[in-house]
Formats: structure tokens, sequence, C-alpha cells
């Protein structure tokens, strides 16, 4: 369940999961509107990989630590995992190859209108875009390595925005482009 939260708070409870968790992922940053610095939060999200090749194993480790740390497991899929965790939700997005960081980084820290722009770029280039990576259209489709945030803006030829200027226009430019 979500609710308004405040930032600091919301970040207390983001540290004391990971400080719980970390030893789980190969690599974790903080997602969402934490990451964008909004002024109220609804949830706490990470974009995380797995540490262990073998996804079944490594979800059923992660779902005995949220409930040994006293945490409730929600929905898990191969995408996205929730939790609730001292009362707050926790959105692990997930991350299978690391060559899409940058891409499933982007999609966990949003906001939902610059996903949404991301996917109408990558299509108006012939290109699919969702939080696993950036695919070309071929039959099958190949992943476009992007490890960072800077590279999947350069393929998608979108202007990088830092995580706390997006949803925030600032010049008509920045509108426009």
């Amino acid at each position: 369940m979500k609710k308004d939260l405040d930032p600091r708070f919301a970040e207390e409870i983001a540290k004391d999961f990971l400080s719980k968790t970390k030893d789980l992922y190969k690599r974790c940053e903080l997602a969402g509107s934490l990451r964008r610095a909004e002024p109220v939060v609804h949830d706490v999200d990470f974009a995380v990989v797995p540490n262990n090749e073998d996804f079944g194993a490594w979800r059923e480790e992660v779902k005995n630590r949220v409930v040994k740390i006293g945490g409730t497991v929600g929905p898990f899929g191969d995408v996205i995992s929730n939790f609730q965790y001292r009362g707050v939700q926790i959105n692990l997005f997930l991350c299978r190859n690391e060559d899409a960081w940058g891409v499933t980084l982007l999609w966990a820290t949003g906001p939902k209108g610059h996903t949404i722009g991301m996917t109408i770029k990558a299509r108006n280039k012939g290109l699919l875009i969702n939080s696993r990576g950036i695919w070309t259209r071929d039959e099958p489709p190949r992943l476009i390595p992007a490890r960072t945030e800077q590279e999947v803006a350069s393929i998608l030829n979108w202007k990088y925005k830092p995580p706390e200027t997006r949803g925030k226009p600032t010049k008509k430019d920045d509108i426009l482009s």
C-alpha cells in the first residue's frame, strides 16, 4: 500500500532495507522519486542486479531475507518485485543483464512521463525499449548495450536529464525536445 512519505523517512527506510539486503545484489542503486529528489514520495525504489545467475534460487533467497528482517513479500516477477518493510512499499526493478543497466535505472527512476517519452523516441528510431533494455526489432530481437543512462540518451538521440530535473521543465526548449 502506497502512502505519502516524507523523503527523509523514506530514505531512512531505504538505507535500513539496503543495509540488510545489499549482499544479495551485484549492483544496487536507489531509484524512483527519492532519486529524483521529490518533496513527497510514495514508496522506495531500487534498481538491482541479482548476485546469482540462478534466478529461481536468488528469488527464494530474497524472499527469505525479507521475511527474516520483518518484511512481507508481495508479487515477485521477472522484472519487478514488491515488498512491505516497516510499513513502506519497497520495489526492486530487476536488471538481469548488465548491458541493460542504464535502461533499468532510467525505468526505475522515472517519472512515468519520462519513461513514456523514451518509449516514443525508441519507437520513432525503429527500436523497442522496456525495463529490460533497448532492443532492435529484428527477429529475434537483439539487445543494444546501454550500461549507463547517458548511453541510453545517446542511442535514443535524447538530451540526457539528471534525475532531479526529470518531469520538471526548466526552459521552453526542454519542453519541446
